[in-house]
């Protein structure tokens, strides 16, 4: 059996899904998925047919709060729930894709001799990664850069997993679902599943200027959707959109993103040239700011901080972008050359190779 571990956010949980469909192409069939009791994983877990185990979990801070007091209780918890699942379970290998719900399964099966391997998706690995990777057998992640964050010799440079919608993205079926010709360049707008409100204030602001010059395509987030701003001929508004992303994403001549390393990867599979708007440090712990930075000193995008966003730097930055059809071209192949292909195929490599020193070693122990 092989356990995974992770979730809270699609970044988190759309990689298990992809090295779980990698391995059970290879021929395992037993797996677990230990989440957050209320998270999103439990849903995701249960349409890919795997077992789902809920656990509590806190969050762990850098900084000094009360909370901390309160969540680690909740993590001490955590950790005998995934004790006494994983003894149950007697997996071989324990899969961590990171965040605050993976520590104490990762904990767990430390304890239990079961070997870990854990994926960071991000430049700087956040905290839970730093604190998993002491226990794990080996560190996975998305960049090339992130490698010296860790031990070389448990440390690979694999890439992010991309989900097979992204990978199966058609030019002309996007079209098809804006019913768009092919005529201005399509420039679509994603803050996330749940939206950004100073994205979503600057391009609403923007809406009106722009029709002349391209067609603007809108995620706005669930729940955001504003009913007195109807379609119009080349404007289009979604909550969210769900199958058709990588047709939408296909069919963008140029996208305007947050900088979540899962999001990069799909962009640069796609070879999207993009203005990224990373999270400011007052909501996160500065990763995506970090990202976004490392694609535009490689020419892969073009960043605008979130402090600095409003609707003429916005519609500026566009404007600027779509007047260099040639800079836009080679913005794209510059973020494809960053991403690392099949990663979901190297992850199970590094999953495999794991699990066979693990066999040896038991093997040894008991001869």
């Amino acid at each position: 059996m092989i356990v995974v571990t992770g979730g809270g956010t699609g970044g988190h949980i759309f990689p298990c899904i992809a090295v779980i469909a990698e391995l059970r192409q290879r021929g395992y069939r037993d797996f677990a998925w230990i989440g957050e009791r209320r998270g999103k994983e439990r849903e995701w877990a249960q349409k890919i047919g795997v077992p789902f185990h809920g656990i509590r979990t806190g969050k762990l801070r850098r900084y000094f709060s009360l909370k901390n007091a309160s969540d680690a209780v909740i993590v001490l918890i955590g950790l005998l729930q995934s004790f006494f699942l994983l003894l149950r379970l007697k997996p071989e290998v324990l899969f961590s894709k990171g965040g605050f719900v993976s520590v104490p399964p990762v904990l767990a099966g430390w304890i239990l001799r079961i070997p870990v391997v854990t994926h960071e998706s991000d430049i700087i690995p956040g905290l839970a990664t730093r604190i998993i990777s002491r226990f794990a057998s080996a560190v996975c992640v998305s960049f090339e850069r992130t490698l010296q964050h860790f031990p070389s010799r448990r440390a690979f440079f694999t890439g992010n997993p991309v989900r097979e919608i992204i990978k199966k993205g058609s030019k002309r079926s996007g079209y098809e679902f804006l019913h768009h010709d092919d005529g201005p360049p399509v420039v679509f707008v994603v803050g996330g599943s749940s939206g950004a409100a100073t994205i979503n204030t600057a391009v609403w602001r923007m809406k009106e200027r722009c029709m002349h010059l391209f067609f603007l395509v809108h995620q706005c987030g669930q729940g955001n959707l504003r009913s007195d701003l109807p379609q119009e001929l080349r404007y289009r508004q979604y909550g969210f959109i769900g199958a058709e992303i990588g047709n939408v994403i296909a069919a963008s001549d140029l996208v305007v993103s947050r900088a979540g390393g899962g999001a990069l990867y799909e962009l640069g599979f796609l070879k999207k040239p993009s203005i990224l708007i990373p999270l400011p440090r007052s909501a996160s712990r500065g990763e995506q700011i970090a990202n976004a930075r490392y694609f535009e000193e490689n020419g892969a995008a073009r960043v605008i901080r979130n402090e600095d966003l409003n609707e003429q730097v916005l519609y500026d930055a566009i404007d600027l972008l779509l007047s260099d059809p040639e800079q836009l071209k080679r913005m794209g192949q510059r973020a494809h050359s960053l991403c690392k292909k099949d990663a979901e195929k190297e992850i199970s490599d590094v999953i495999e190779s794991v699990r066979t020193c693990k066999r040896e070693l038991d093997r040894s122990r008991n001869t």
